[in-house]
């Protein structure tokens, strides 16, 4: 992340980590079968490897996030550069996997876990997102998806091979036999966050946003109305419960198949609101020491689900005062970040503090989920947040800068440098 001085939301937004925008996601296109078929056989379309929701990297690699096309040239100016020239197409057992679930997903299946490693369709590289379908290609056999004339793009999926050793072993080794003759190479699937959190903008989304759906597939595997199995369809994109009983006995209906709408049956993203504490000058600025963090000393926001039924507002005053005890008397929502560990919504807050001797009291007592907060002054913070500029002689860290919670506090620091001009 950048450290230039004086940044403003738009720019902190829009180089979030895990929140850059790579695909146009046509999310009405998921449950059309011909759609879906056209793109996960087209030479062009990428795939994403997860094996327990952790991806499969290369390293050493500027890119180490391992991205696969189907057929063999498919070297298109996309959002990221893929780890072999080669495709996965070459291999018949490849061809009979994406055909299966091609054929599984259309049919909706009963079976579809069993028989074929889980794919989600993620979107389209398109106009939208960057693609120049004008521009020149390197390769005759570079090809675009054309759907309908309408639809025009680079497919992405993510793929779950967690139950499927022999595919995963498949794909390991094609990327061995790319990397060969480099000593070095290492490939294997990750379950670091040093690894992930030091993923390319571009990546770090493409393993996000795969991340999220795989991990809300792999936990959701039975209908919570009626306990009977539940299969993904529309490509990954709703669950399904397999249920068809027709029986008037409430025992056998499945509440949640017949429901018009059901929130139970697409994915869950969780609702986090984390805030920057300040004053109304941003001299000061209100951090706190997580138990879970006691030994790195590593201070941050203010930070907790969201319970049903409140505004970001008032479920941020509540945080707030729930574990330091100071009471905010404004909040600005500034900006948000998917945060896949597994699936949070964080929703980035500047909360301000009118100091009158009693509002800005600290009182640990609540919850008791820190060991400490403090008023720093913002100076001092900014030795952190801008570590080139001086001499550091502070005993404590801040969030990575991959992080909404560094965002934050860079921006209440940068505020405070404009108060002062």
């Amino acid at each position: 992340m950048s450290h230039s001085v004086h940044s403003t939301v738009l720019e902190l937004q829009s180089n979030m980590y895990f929140g850059t925008e790579v695909v146009n996601r046509v999310s009405f296109l998921r449950e059309n079968g011909d759609f879906v078929h056209d793109a996960i056989t087209h030479p062009s379309a990428r795939f994403i490897f997860y094996n327990k929701t952790d991806p499969l990297v290369v390293k050493p690699s500027d890119n180490k996030l391992v991205i696969l096309t189907n057929g063999d040239h498919q070297l298109i100016k996309s959002p990221t550069d893929v780890a072999a020239d080669e495709g996965l197409a070459r291999h018949p057992q490849w061809q009979r996997v994406v055909r299966t679930w091609s054929e599984l997903n259309k049919s909706m299946d009963a079976d579809i876990r069993n028989k074929s490693p889980g794919f989600v369709f993620l979107g389209l590289y398109d106009q939208s997102v960057g693609l120049d379908l004008h521009s020149l290609k390197i390769y005759d056999d570079e090809r675009y998806l054309d759907f309908q004339g309408r639809y025009q793009g680079i497919p992405f999926f993510a793929v779950d091979v967690t139950n499927f050793p022999d595919v995963a072993d498949l794909v390991v080794n094609h990327v061995k036999q790319a990397v060969k003759g480099d000593d070095d190479a290492e490939v294997f699937f990750t379950y670091s966050r040093r690894h992930y959190l030091s993923f390319p903008h571009h990546e770090a989304a493409l393993y996000s946003h795969g991340k999220m759906y795989l991990d809300w597939l792999s936990r959701n595997l039975f209908c919570p109305g009626c306990g009977s199995k539940v299969i993904p369809i529309h490509a990954g994109g709703k669950l399904r419960c397999t249920n068809n009983s027709k029986n008037d006995k409430d025992d056998y209906q499945c509440p949640v198949r017949g429901a018009s709408v059901s929130n139970l049956s697409f994915p869950r993203t969780d609702a986090v609101v984390i805030t920057a504490v300040t004053n109304t000058d941003r001299s000061k600025i209100l951090l706190s020491l997580n138990k879970r963090h006691a030994n790195t000393k590593m201070y941050s926001c203010t930070a907790g689900f969201m319970e049903p039924s409140e505004t970001v507002e008032v479920a941020t005053r509540r945080e707030i005062w729930e574990e330091t005890g100071v009471t905010a008397n404004s909040v600005s929502l500034v900006m948000t970040q998917p945060w896949p560990f597994p699936a949070n919504l964080m929703i980035g807050c500047i909360a301000t503090v009118e100091f009158n001797g009693e509002n800005e009291s600290i009182d640990l007592d609540h919850d008791g989920e820190l060991i400490d907060a403090k008023w720093f002054d913002t100076s001092v913070v900014r030795k952190l947040v801008y570590p080139d500029e001086q001499s550091l002689d502070v005993d404590m860290l801040l969030p990575m800068p991959e992080s909404i919670a560094f965002s934050l506090i860079k921006l209440v620091v940068d505020e405070h440098s404009k108060f002062k001009l």
